[in-house]
């Protein structure tokens, strides 16, 4: 009887799955390895009592936005807060996707572009990458003037390709876009370059940020979207009322005001390059240059290396099956400590 009930989209779907494998080293989902600044755990007792868990969270988090707004160099007003970015992205669609519209995002790119695409019964066109995993501009361009899509993704950095989209082309798009342009900067930290400056150029942009990166706060569940405000006051009309907790508002407001993201930053880049350098020495591995906090790896049998990094107690993320990223792992740049046991393991694996 249920299955009569259930909408025609959902019929056969797949969602996005995350299974649980033991690990002696997580580096398969682009997570930071520091833990909550010092300052903060210091005072985590005070910060806890502070956020008045018994009463309910600000609805648009308030406080949260007008830091946000100073790191990103906007006004509050230009600041939607949600439950990491996936759920700002649900929210774009619930605004502003009608069954049979058209979505195009890039391929391969972040699963959670499709996924939320089918739940909304959209038309969805793939654009592909070139070989080496850059953005084929004039084939969006194409597909925009061809297929008028009411919502185009951008991934800038790509994940999981780490390829970058350059400035000029993204605003050669927005403006070719009669439909709203969606910028994901989720890794802008690893790479500095942005198109929030722009906001309000452009009536149909939205920029996309997280915390869970380069703030390191994934448990946290904090994403946010910097556009004018006319777009956001859609995103507010079908929001939940509380979808930010007490909890991670809090801590997320004192975590950016700590000042420790420059140097963690830092380290993060310098870890990159060295496991670029150190695993373009090894043979039968091919490394494409990735401008994030991690990095794509191909192998002539990435079964086999996923395989012995498991036995390994080492947690990548398998690619390999996908479309367009045949024998592909993404690594995620971790500790010292995690990143010479990876090495040596590949060494291990393939010398």
């Amino acid at each position: 009887m249920i299955e009569n009930l259930v909408r025609e989209e959902i019929k056969g779907f797949k969602n996005y799955e995350v299974h649980s494998i033991p690990y002696r080293y997580k580096m398969d989902a682009n997570e930071t390895p520091f833990e909550l600044p010092e300052e903060v755990i210091k005072n985590i007792q005070e910060i806890v009592k502070s956020s008045q868990v018994n009463v309910y969270p600000d609805p648009t988090a308030e406080k949260l936005k007008e830091e946000l707004a100073r790191y990103c160099g906007v006004v509050p007003t230009n600041i939607f807060v949600g439950n990491g970015s996936d759920e700002i992205i649900h929210l774009i669609m619930l605004a502003f996707i009608n069954k049979g519209d058209v979505v195009a995002y890039p391929h391969p790119s972040f699963a959670m572009y499709s996924v939320y695409s089918k739940i909304a019964g959209a038309v969805e066109i793939p654009v592909r990458l070139r070989e080496d995993y850059n953005y084929d501009v004039d084939s969006f361009i194409k597909v925009i003037e061809k297929y008028q899509p009411k919502l185009v993704f951008l991934c800038n950095p790509n994940n999981p390709t780490g390829s970058v989209i350059e400035r000029e082309d993204i605003i050669k798009i927005i403006q070719k876009s009669n439909g709203i342009v969606v910028v994901d900067e989720a890794y802008f930290e690893f790479y500095g370059n942005t198109i929030v400056d722009v906001i309000n150029e452009f009536e149909n942009l939205i920029v996309l940020r997280t915390l869970s990166k380069a703030f390191g706060l994934a448990g946290l569940r904090v994403g946010y979207a910097v556009a004018n405000e006319n777009i956001l006051k859609y995103l507010n009309l079908v929001k939940s009322p509380y979808n930010i907790n007490s909890l991670s508002q809090v801590i997320a407001l004192k975590v950016l005001r700590t000042g420790v993201l420059k140097e963690r930053v830092n380290f993060i880049l310098k870890e990159r390059e060295r496991l670029i350098k150190e695993l373009s020495k090894i043979p039968g591995i091919k490394v494409y240059p990735s401008k994030t906090n991690f990095i794509l790896v191909k192998f002539k049998d990435a079964d086999y290396v996923y395989q012995g990094l498991l036995e390994r107690g080492i947690l990548v993320r398998d690619f390999s099956k996908v479309e367009g990223l045949e024998g592909a792992l993404r690594i995620t740049v971790s500790s010292c400590e995690a990143n010479d046991y990876l090495i040596n393991g590949l060494k291990e694996l393939l010398l």
